[in-house]
């Protein structure tokens, strides 16, 4: 179909200590074949040469494209800087983008034909991605969990896993009705995931349209592997309170949007992390959370947690013995 070029669109890549992958990225933001559109290149105060290339690529772009780059001041974490998208944008709809992967050039283009297809309702519209490794090799296809699971917005409101955040593209309506993420803990793509079913609008296009890195850092599956118990522990932990963050921040957005059905089930959901979270940590007596579980009728969540911090206890650390044998001198 024609593309309607009055739909003003901003590409908005966001760059944190990624001097690795960078260019790559920006290169896939200048080859975009939609225009006109304004490129806003945001980098988070990266300590490392990230934003020299920046400067460099953008000095020698001379294509159709408007390109605006930004250093914080400050780092301000992802949350803060993803507040920031609207403020250092003026699209109408704002394609998100990350500083390791990589947007094929079409990926503008998919996403503003879907938008007017769907008469410019969606607050949200997101795809599938192109698993790559560290070298750039192809190596699956990633289908978003609320997608691939058939997710209802009851599921959605207590799920730990929805939209893949570096595919999305949002409308100005989502920060117009919401505002800016409240809580700093937050994973943005949980947030913004969930509010585009609030509003009743979000759509899925299931061709891949970004190369998206896969297993780079210190959540791939071999370091995971060497794990010791304690890391084990404190990164479930770190990683519920991002969750806890999230259940906060949509609790204030059903609020808002005055769903009371939703906010009474995302507050249950909290309440039952909560508990987990007391047990992991190990912070509490046994005898007083048991007592607590029972009162508030969470036994099965208690003995889960248990259960599972146990099964830590034991295995990680015979999993782990057999590279402790082979390191001993012979």
């Amino acid at each position: 179909m024609m593309i309607d070029n009055k739909v003003t669109v901003t590409f908005f890549l966001v760059t944190y200590n990624q001097e690795k992958y960078v260019r790559e990225a920006i290169e896939g933001a200048f080859s975009q074949t939609y225009s006109p559109l304004e490129i806003v290149i945001s980098d988070d105060c990266s300590k490392d040469g990230t934003f020299r290339i920046i400067e460099k690529m953008a000095a020698e772009y001379k294509g159709p494209h408007r390109i605006v780059i930004n250093r914080n001041n400050e780092n301000l974490g992802l949350i803060r800087h993803s507040n920031r998208i609207t403020e250092l944008s003026s699209g109408e709809l704002i394609i998100c983008a990350d500083g390791d992967d990589i947007s094929l050039p079409h990926r503008t283009a998919r996403v503003v034909e879907k938008y007017l297809e769907s008469n410019r309702e969606p607050a949200v519209i997101f795809s599938s991605v192109n698993l790559i490794d560290t070298e750039g090799n192809k190596i699956g296809i990633r289908v978003p969990p609320v997608i691939s699971q058939g997710m209802s917005i009851e599921e959605m409101a207590v799920s730990g896993a929805l939209i893949i955040g570096a595919a999305k593209a949002i409308t100005r309506k989502i920060v117009e009705t919401f505002g800016s993420i409240k809580y700093d803990k937050c994973s943005d793509d949980l947030v913004i995931g969930f509010r585009g079913a609030l509003l009743g609008g979000f759509e899925y296009i299931s061709e891949p349209l970004i190369l998206y890195r896969h297993e780079v850092g210190m959540s791939s599956s071999s370091n995971l592997q060497k794990q010791t118990y304690e890391q084990k522990v404190n990164r479930q932990i770190k990683s519920q309170e991002v969750f806890l963050a999230v259940l906060s921040q949509r609790m204030e957005d059903s609020k808002k949007i005055g769903n009371v059905d939703l906010l009474q089930m995302i507050h249950s959901k909290r309440t039952e992390e909560l508990l987990r979270r007391k047990v992991w940590t190990g912070n509490y007596p046994f005898m007083k959370l048991l007592s607590y579980s029972i009162k508030k009728r969470l036994f099965g969540v208690f003995l889960q947690g248990l259960l599972r911090e146990r099964k830590w206890r034991i295995f990680i650390p015979l999993r782990n013995l057999p590279s402790r044998i082979s390191a001993i001198p012979q």
